[in-house]
């Protein structure tokens, strides 16, 4: 709901309903009437992550370097964003939902990351 009202001194006062949200261990300020959107870095790369992946798994690329060749990328980050198609489930499902734990963010993920499921959780304190 956005209420404008134009005060005696030529001013304008909106008032806008919203709310705190938490994504990705963050406090966002959101509007209760927009739909929420995904700009969390990490949700955007999740969703990169998954897409390349498919492009290279349906035979369009043969491997990380060409598909960073297309898409202008550097190789290096190409690779690292594919390597986030191998968190566990719960980790991608907690991204999705905001619910990870404060201090969680793409840097965390820089650090090498085990290949088992559970080891992850455990390294990024997610039960």
């Amino acid at each position: 709901m956005v209420e404008v009202e134009i005060l005696e001194n030529g001013n304008v006062k909106m008032t806008i309903a919203m709310s705190f949200r938490k994504c990705a261990g963050r406090k966002r300020i959101v509007s209760d009437d927009c739909e929420q959107t995904f700009s969390d870095p990490l949700v955007v790369n999740l969703a990169r992550a998954f897409r390349w992946q498919a492009l290279i798994d349906s035979g369009q690329f043969s491997n990380a370097k060409e598909l960073a060749q297309s898409v202008g990328k550097d190789s290096a980050y190409v690779a690292w964003v594919l390597r986030l198609t191998l968190l566990s489930p719960e980790i991608v499902h907690a991204a999705l939902t905001g619910t990870l734990p404060d201090g969680f963010s793409l840097v965390t993920l820089k650090q090498a990351i085990p290949v088992s499921w559970s080891e992850q959780k455990q390294m990024l304190g997610i039960e």
